[in-house]
């Protein structure tokens, strides 16, 4: 299944007050004393509207103050900055002071529907020229790299789409640049942003631990084909389009201990079939199944003490348990009115970036998603007969 371009999804909380025992006869006896329960109460009102603010974007009390508008640039025009600058738009602590793109004519319709004053040909322009708090580099795959090193080097907090590379190698680079800058980085794994995704996860654990998980990816080989994708991009696929499925491996088994890998070419002109057993640090079993040779739907089914929890489609699950009685889980408002789990996943780069905190679970930050990497290199160089 082609990606057609991820619980913590933060949405507004509403604030309730506890009204405490009338004090009015108290008051009538004394009106001094009357003035100042109101203004008692009155303070606790401001209080607490403040606590909601705060909590409304995952901050504290010391932050509420300093809620100046984050200067965010865009690079890039195409389907996948469209889905980001939608939700972008919904933030009333945002202002988009840049879209870039080097040639794609949808950057003015786009630069109009959301209200951006300043286009750019050339990103260095935006990097170099306007004042930036933050940057998400929603390019193509062979682009990402470059233009992301370029923000990196000026220190720039940037959000890049995935993958962050071809290779292992290229994430490495990235990550050296970065921690060279100290540069505040999140990749977009947004898969690890869904709210159902999230629910599964909490839903498993609260019984013991995940016992073995196993996420079937198949592709359609030739529709990629049909799309004419560049060679490199063709022979990375596991990199490029492999890279969802195989991250949540890693999200919800946490780091690899070892893999045993297989892959096989029965129908196209490179491997077409690929497998592989991975014991985790915890002791969880995974399983990856992707063969591009027939159809069906990406899924992940998670084991656990007494339940399960299966994805399929990955949006919504079943929570089975051990008398039979099964439960839905649903997406959460935000993933139905918006590319799911980027909304949660924006929302918590952009508070990382005001808190100047660095990215943590759910999120993945270049050197956690450098071992995704490396469990891709290691599933592709699998034994092929």
């Amino acid at each position: 299944m082609n990606d057609p371009s991820l619980s913590q999804s933060l949405e507004l909380r509403d604030g309730t007050s506890k009204r405490g025992n009338s004090r009015s006869e108290s008051a009538a006896v004394n009106g001094h004393y009357s003035g100042g329960i109101r203004c008692h109460w009155f303070a606790l009102f401001v209080l607490a509207l403040l606590v909601v603010m705060a909590g409304a974007r995952g901050g504290d009390l010391s932050t509420v103050a300093d809620m100046k508008k984050l200067s965010i640039a865009v690079i890039g025009a195409g389907g996948i900055a469209e889905k980001h600058l939608e939700v972008l738009n919904a933030f009333d602590d945002v202002e988009i002071v840049g879209l870039c793109n080097s040639g794609n004519p949808r950057i003015h319709p786009l630069a109009e529907r959301f209200g951006i004053k300043n286009t750019y040909t050339d990103y260095r322009q935006a990097l170099d020229t306007v004042p930036i708090d933050a940057v998400f580099v929603l390019v193509s795959v062979l682009r990402i790299p470059d233009l992301t090193r370029e923000c990196l080097k000026r220190g720039i907090p940037t959000l890049l789409e995935k993958p962050p590379g071809l290779s292992a190698n290229e994430t490495k680079q990235l990550l050296k640049v970065a921690t060279e800058t100290n540069c505040l980085n999140m990749v977009g794994l947004n898969r690890r942003f869904y709210s159902v995704m999230q629910r599964a996860r909490e839903l498993i654990l609260e019984a013991g631990p995940l016992v073995s998980i196993v996420v079937e990816a198949p592709e359609r080989l030739a529709d990629y084909h049909a799309s004419e994708h560049p060679p490199e991009v063709m022979n990375r696929l596991l990199f490029a389009n492999g890279i969802h499925t195989i991250d949540l491996l890693r999200y919800f088994a946490g780091d690899v201990r070892r893999v045993s890998a297989l892959s096989h070419r029965w129908f196209a002109n490179q491997n077409d079939s690929f497998g592989a057993l991975v014991r985790f640090q915890a002791g969880t079993s995974g399983y990856y199944i992707s063969n591009w040779t027939s159809p069906g739907r990406w899924s992940v089914s998670l084991y656990g003490r007494d339940r399960r929890v299966t994805l399929r489609p990955l949006e919504r699950g079943t929570l089975t348990e051990a008398n039979g009685d099964e439960r839905a889980l649903l997406p959460d408002k935000v993933d139905e009115l918006y590319k799911p789990g980027i909304y949660a996943q924006d929302r918590y780069f952009l508070d990382c970036v005001r808190d100047g905190k660095k990215p943590e679970d759910p999120a993945a930050d270049l050197a956690d998603t450098l071992k995704t990497m490396e469990l891709i290199e290691q599933i592709q160089g699998g034994n092929s007969e």
